[in-house]
Protein backbone atom coordinates (compact mmCIF):
# COMPACT_ATOMS: atom_id res chain seq x y z
CA UNK A 1 0.00 0.00 0.00
CA UNK A 2 1.21 3.47 -0.82
CA UNK A 3 1.19 6.20 1.77
CA UNK A 4 0.41 9.79 0.75
CA UNK A 5 3.45 11.70 -0.50
CA UNK A 6 3.30 14.07 2.47
CA UNK A 7 3.17 11.24 5.03
CA UNK A 8 6.20 11.18 7.34
CA UNK A 9 7.22 7.72 6.12
CA UNK A 10 6.99 8.86 2.50
CA UNK A 11 9.26 11.77 3.38
CA UNK A 12 11.69 9.36 5.06
CA UNK A 13 11.69 7.18 1.92
CA UNK A 14 12.36 10.26 -0.22
CA UNK A 15 15.34 11.28 1.90
CA UNK A 16 16.76 7.75 1.83
CA UNK A 17 16.59 7.77 -1.96
CA UNK A 18 18.23 11.19 -2.12
CA UNK A 19 21.02 9.99 0.19
CA UNK A 20 21.46 6.89 -1.95
CA UNK A 21 22.08 8.99 -5.06
CA UNK A 22 24.58 11.52 -3.61
CA UNK A 23 27.89 11.60 -5.45
CA UNK A 24 31.04 11.04 -3.42
CA UNK A 25 31.79 14.76 -3.22
CA UNK A 26 28.36 15.51 -1.67
CA UNK A 27 28.95 13.84 1.68
CA UNK A 28 27.34 16.71 3.62
CA UNK A 29 24.11 16.29 1.69
CA UNK A 30 24.29 12.52 2.14
CA UNK A 31 24.58 12.91 5.90
CA UNK A 32 21.78 15.49 6.02
CA UNK A 33 19.43 13.26 4.00
CA UNK A 34 20.09 10.33 6.36
CA UNK A 35 19.38 12.55 9.37
CA UNK A 36 16.14 13.79 7.80
CA UNK A 37 15.02 10.22 7.07
CA UNK A 38 15.55 9.26 10.72
CA UNK A 39 13.69 12.31 12.02
CA UNK A 40 10.72 11.64 9.74
CA UNK A 41 10.61 7.97 10.76
CA UNK A 42 10.22 8.90 14.39
CA UNK A 43 7.70 11.58 13.43
CA UNK A 44 5.54 8.90 11.82
CA UNK A 45 5.28 7.04 15.12
CA UNK A 46 4.52 10.20 17.06
CA UNK A 47 1.73 11.08 14.66
CA UNK A 48 0.24 7.61 15.06
CA UNK A 49 0.34 8.00 18.80
CA UNK A 50 -1.41 11.37 18.62
CA UNK A 51 -4.18 9.92 16.43
CA UNK A 52 -4.81 6.62 18.18
CA UNK A 53 -3.66 6.82 21.81
CA UNK A 54 -7.27 7.16 23.01
CA UNK A 55 -8.14 3.77 21.52
CA UNK A 56 -8.33 1.21 24.35
CA UNK A 57 -6.13 -1.26 22.45
CA UNK A 58 -3.47 1.34 21.62
CA UNK A 59 -1.33 1.04 24.76
CA UNK A 60 -0.69 -2.68 24.41
CA UNK A 61 0.15 -2.29 20.70
CA UNK A 62 2.42 0.69 21.43
CA UNK A 63 4.14 -1.12 24.31
CA UNK A 64 4.68 -4.07 21.98
CA UNK A 65 6.90 -1.87 19.83
CA UNK A 66 9.58 -1.58 22.52
CA UNK A 67 11.58 -4.66 21.48
CA UNK A 68 11.37 -3.76 17.77
CA UNK A 69 14.90 -3.12 16.50
CA UNK A 70 13.80 -0.46 14.01
CA UNK A 71 11.76 1.44 16.58
CA UNK A 72 14.71 1.42 18.97
CA UNK A 73 17.20 2.44 16.30
CA UNK A 74 15.13 5.34 14.98
CA UNK A 75 14.26 6.53 18.50
CA UNK A 76 17.88 6.47 19.63
CA UNK A 77 19.26 8.10 16.48
CA UNK A 78 16.54 10.74 16.22
CA UNK A 79 16.88 11.68 19.88
CA UNK A 80 20.65 12.00 19.52
CA UNK A 81 20.28 14.15 16.37
CA UNK A 82 17.73 16.48 17.94
CA UNK A 83 19.18 16.74 21.43
CA UNK A 84 22.92 16.27 21.16
CA UNK A 85 24.77 16.28 17.83
CA UNK A 86 24.92 14.79 14.36
CA UNK A 87 24.63 11.00 14.44
CA UNK A 88 27.57 8.83 15.37
CA UNK A 89 28.02 7.17 12.04
CA UNK A 90 31.06 5.27 10.86
CA UNK A 91 32.99 6.80 8.01
CA UNK A 92 35.51 5.18 5.71
CA UNK A 93 38.34 7.43 4.52
CA UNK A 94 39.89 6.87 1.11
CA UNK A 95 43.35 7.86 -0.05
CA UNK A 96 43.14 9.41 -3.48
CA UNK A 97 39.88 9.16 -5.35
CA UNK A 98 37.05 7.46 -3.53
CA UNK A 99 34.01 5.60 -4.79
CA UNK A 100 31.52 7.32 -7.09
CA UNK A 101 28.77 7.52 -4.44
CA UNK A 102 28.91 8.96 -0.92
CA UNK A 103 26.97 6.00 0.46
CA UNK A 104 30.07 3.82 0.28
CA UNK A 105 31.79 6.04 2.84
CA UNK A 106 29.26 5.68 5.69
CA UNK A 107 28.04 2.81 7.83
CA UNK A 108 26.19 2.06 11.07
CA UNK A 109 26.40 -1.64 11.70
CA UNK A 110 29.24 -2.90 9.53
CA UNK A 111 31.58 -1.16 7.13
CA UNK A 112 30.38 -3.49 4.38
CA UNK A 113 26.76 -2.32 4.81
CA UNK A 114 26.24 1.30 3.74
CA UNK A 115 24.43 3.46 6.30
CA UNK A 116 21.78 4.26 3.71
CA UNK A 117 20.94 0.55 3.45
CA UNK A 118 20.60 0.30 7.23
CA UNK A 119 18.32 3.34 7.34
CA UNK A 120 16.31 2.03 4.35
CA UNK A 121 15.69 -1.24 6.21
CA UNK A 122 14.44 0.61 9.29
CA UNK A 123 12.24 2.93 7.19
CA UNK A 124 10.65 -0.14 5.56
CA UNK A 125 9.90 -1.62 8.99
CA UNK A 126 8.42 1.64 10.25
CA UNK A 127 6.24 1.76 7.15
CA UNK A 128 5.05 -1.77 7.91
CA UNK A 129 4.21 -0.71 11.48
CA UNK A 130 2.35 2.39 10.29
CA UNK A 131 0.26 0.31 7.90
CA UNK A 132 -0.39 -2.23 10.65
CA UNK A 133 -1.56 0.51 13.01
CA UNK A 134 -3.76 2.06 10.35
CA UNK A 135 -5.36 -1.31 9.65
CA UNK A 136 -5.87 -1.99 13.36
CA UNK A 137 -6.97 1.42 14.61
CA UNK A 138 -8.06 3.38 11.54
CA UNK A 139 -11.63 3.78 10.44
CA UNK A 140 -11.01 2.72 6.87
CA UNK A 141 -10.72 6.25 5.54
CA UNK A 142 -7.66 7.16 3.47
CA UNK A 143 -4.45 7.43 5.47
CA UNK A 144 -3.67 11.00 6.36
CA UNK A 145 -0.39 12.70 5.58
Amino acid sequence: MQLPRRHAVSRAELFVELADQCPFDQNDQHEAFLEAALVFCRTALHRLQTRYEKNPAWKSWWDGLLPNESVGFTRKERDFILKEAPPKIGQIAYAGSGPTLAKYSYYYEDRHVPAVDTVRRHVAELKRLVLEAEAKFGDGSPIEA
